[in-house]
């Protein structure tokens, strides 16, 4: 009787190269359903981005190489990981890739559904940037109290104080509040703090108690926006997973699979 043909595993599709095991890129996009490399370069890209807000050199998990004499990159089994996460997740292949790489990784698959961890990062961070913008605006405006002014943004757009806000979502008071903030409210956060600080700049003779309403104002017209689109206000908002506990959790990924990928061959070639 023939032998019935052993199914090739992902694993088994890996190169190694001075003890690097490695995919290529091009069979990974032929492989989620993509047309071709190129058209597979920005989930690659936006992977790439997670590396560095990992702090993880990306160097070691995306790997620019030749093979057959064109263009490719040699991606580790934690970079194929972050490209099928930022893949296009309409396709049934990359819903199967990810719930493959998941299986592995049961922690890290209860906490990352949903949360969409690379564009929350860049929200942080750019509310962070925006926030010393807002301040030099305020200063302009004549504002000497920072946490007062701040505060009555809060107060408009969540009619509560920072505090009051973390109190309520059982957030530690020494946390940043925009760690826990789900992609809308850090874009509504965004929109306050852009807005306000146009609006200072077209104050005349401003104080602060005149810059203070304005941003009060800015964010009890943000609240009311969501409101009306939501059905929820901004206080109601679900509260997202601590940025910082996904940032480890990823961490682990990274040494979980590139570890696992060493043993497995290396346990396969004795």
């Amino acid at each position: 009787m023939p032998t019935e043909k052993k199914k090739m595993s992902f694993d088994d599709y890996a190169f190694q190269e001075d003890g690097h095991y490695y995919w290529w890129a091009s069979w990974f996009a032929n492989t989620l359903g993509y047309k071709s490399l190129r058209t597979f370069m920005p989930s690659i890209d936006k992977a790439q981005k997670v590396c560095v807000q990992l702090e993880i050199n990306p160097s070691i998990n995306f790997i620019p190489a030749k093979n057959d004499g064109k263009k490719d990159m040699q991606l580790s089994k934690f970079g194929c990981f972050l490209v099928a996460l930022e893949a296009d997740a309409r396709k049934k292949v990359v819903k199967k890739a990810r719930a493959y790489f998941l299986n592995e990784l049961q922690d890290l698959n209860f906490i990352l559904k949903g949360q969409d961890y690379l564009n929350r990062m860049i929200g942080r961070e750019e509310i962070r940037r925006l926030n010393k913008d807002i301040v030099k605006a305020a200063r302009k405006a004549h504002v000497e109290d920072f946490q007062f002014f701040m505060n009555e943004g809060y107060l408009g757009m969540y009619n509560k104080t920072v505090q009051e806000i973390k109190r309520d979502r059982m957030i530690h008071s020494g946390d940043d509040l925009t760690d826990h903030m789900s992609m809308l409210e850090l874009s509504a956060n965004l929109f306050r703090i852009t807005l306000t600080s146009q609006r200072l700049k077209l104050l005349r003779n401003p104080t602060q108690a005149i810059s203070a309403k304005e941003h009060w104002k800015i964010g009890s017209q943000i609240r009311s926006l969501i409101k009306s689109n939501t059905g929820l206000y901004p206080e109601n908002l679900p509260v997202s997973t601590n940025l910082n506990e996904l940032q480890k959790k990823l961490e682990e990924a990274h040494d979980i699979l590139n570890q696992e990928i060493n043993h497995l061959v290396n346990k396969n070639s004795v």
